[in-house]
């Protein structure tokens, strides 16, 4: 179901964050607010995603790589168009998880510059059927930004890593017995089908 109200209201969020005329706190209650009162599965697919990429705990303006600003576009391009993206479980076996687990593989370039998409060609089809679409530019001010000065961030950090330490063996056996993992599917507006 596509609710075009709320996929703009979403966008308009999401733009005024990057444009800095609004902070996490407030991107926060807006996206959760939209999300809450739609069944739009997009814009809940956006909220979750967004929840990432600001801090909730202390009020801040963005705070973005370019890598991220670039994932930001990649979002309001989907949140124009009448694609629908949600989470989808995608059984997995036990030995591609023992590999997840260990190796903890990081997307390579071309996979992360085209996240949430499966493919390029999915993406530049998308991108040709959103006419008017209006790309954002990185601001080279934020470039290096960040939310908390590195003396808090290296105090926070050692707590984090005694739950670390305490947890990451129920965190290891729970996935272990996983089967499943969530991965994101977006079914393009034309033909209806579902580009994975």
């Amino acid at each position: 179901m596509i609710d075009r109200k709320s996929r703009d209201e979403m966008g308009k969020a999401i733009r005024n964050y990057m444009a800095e005329t609004t902070g996490a706190f407030e991107l926060a209650d807006s996206l959760y607010s939209i999300a809450h009162d739609t069944q739009d599965g997009t814009v809940k697919f956006v909220e979750k995603v967004m929840w990432f990429h600001y801090d909730d705990c202390k009020d801040h303006k963005i705070v973005a790589s370019k890598q991220e600003w670039d994932y930001f576009n990649r979002l309001l391009l989907l949140l124009e168009s009448d694609a629908e993206a949600e989470f989808v479980r995608s059984r997995n076996s036990w030995r591609s998880e023992w590999r997840s687990i260990f190796r903890s593989e990081k997307p390579s370039a071309a996979e992360a510059a085209i996240t949430p998409f499966p493919s390029i060609s999915s993406l530049l089809s998308l991108r040709r059927s959103v006419k008017g679409f209006a790309r954002t530019r990185y601001p080279s001010k934020i470039a290096g930004r960040r939310i908390r000065n590195i003396l808090v961030e290296g105090i926070l950090w050692i707590p984090q890593r005694i739950l670390f330490l305490i947890f990451s063996p129920i965190v290891f056996l729970i996935r272990m017995l996983r089967r499943s993992q969530l991965v994101p599917r977006i079914k393009m507006p034309e033909r209806g089908r579902e580009i994975r």
